[in-house]
């Protein structure tokens, strides 16, 4: 009996060290990966540079956000350049961050294309990204909005409310693609005419007025607004001018409810948040063109104005929820 007890006791003794030994492996191997998650958390750096300030309401203060956003969700570490606004400063900000170990250059914005294209090759380790624009090498993509539908329905609802039959669109840049609000005024009311008007800036707010009072004086009694920062501008000057004005990126009746028909919502801070996705997914970041759409919640249209009337805006919603709801 006694042989027994002892024979047990030793067992015990023995489970005991080889528990002991077991976690003693098990924190220390804990430890090894916890270190090397850390080390690839430090690793995953990512700049953002932009053309523009960031201020309040400015095209560049969405890049801000999105650094913001992609931090609060993904692995990473991001940093915003601003004012990177001649090609040679993309180049050399580019350049800069690459060699403090960059894995992401993304540029805010259409503009910063023709930079990343002489620089992709140079750094086939680094993915060069841009909001808006062209591409052409492996380690270059371009996310862009695909906004033709959300467009379509901002040009029914300016064509509702058109009584002059003369409507306009303020655009920054010159685009060939995405002729959505023209195809929606059409779809209303194809004998309606349609003023297109390039600003060539996404902050010149003289420019931008100066061209709204010429679709004034042509009989324009709605503007389509594409500007971020010159918006505020036109807004007022629209409202001295007695017209109405659709507005972009954010929801702008806060400006001027009485003039502000909608806006179209583009959520281009989400945009980034698509675009780590896509860095963190197996596959990683595709190469050329990536569409975003409602799917991706990139885009939306603002309540309609209180000079809608109560049956209008049923027509108008229905037709967003047709528009939006998934393919």
């Amino acid at each position: 009996m006694q042989r027994s007890r002892q024979l047990r006791l030793i067992l015990l003794l023995a489970l005991i060290v080889v528990a002991s030994f077991l976690i003693i492996i098990i924190s220390k191997t804990h430890g090894i990966i916890s270190q090397q998650t850390t080390k690839k958390v430090e690793n995953t750096s990512v700049a953002i540079l932009t053309s523009d300030v960031l201020t309040d309401q400015s095209w560049g203060s969405l890049a801000y956000k999105g650094k913001i956003n992609i931090e609060q969700q993904y692995p990473v570490s991001a940093q915003v350049i601003s004012e990177v606004n001649t090609n040679q400063k993309m180049k050399e900000a580019a350049e800069k961050v690459i060699q403090n170990g960059t894995k992401v250059v993304i540029g805010h914005g259409r503009e910063f294309s023709t930079v990343f294209t002489e620089l992709a090759p140079k750094y086939p380790h680094v993915h060069f990204v841009t909001i808006h624009g062209t591409s052409m090498y492996k380690n270059q993509t371009v996310y862009t909005f695909d906004q033709t539908k959300i467009e379509h329905l901002a040009g029914m609802a300016a064509a509702m409310k058109t009584k002059t039959k003369k409507i306009g669109l303020l655009d920054t840049f010159v685009k060939e693609k995405n002729p959505g609000f023209e195809q929606g005024i059409k779809a209303y009311d194809s004998s309606i005419a349609f003023y297109y008007r390039v600003v060539n800036s996404r902050d010149d707010g003289a420019k931008a007025v100066k061209l709204l009072r010429e679709l004034k004086d042509q009989g324009v009694d709605i503007v389509y607004a594409k500007g971020n920062s010159y918006n505020q501008e036109v807004i007022q000057e629209a409202k001295a001018k007695g017209m109405y004005v659709i507005g972009y990126l954010d929801d702008q009746a806060y400006m001027g409810r009485s003039v502000i028909l909608t806006s179209v919502i583009n959520d281009v801070p989400q945009a980034y948040n698509v675009i780590m996705k896509d860095y963190f997914s197996k596959k990683g970041l595709p190469s050329g063109e990536v569409k975003l759409d409602a799917r991706d919640g990139v885009y939306k249209l603002a309540p309609f104005g209180p000079m809608y009337s109560k049956r209008e805006k049923q027509i108008l919603y229905s037709k967003v929820r047709m528009s939006t709801q998934p393919k």
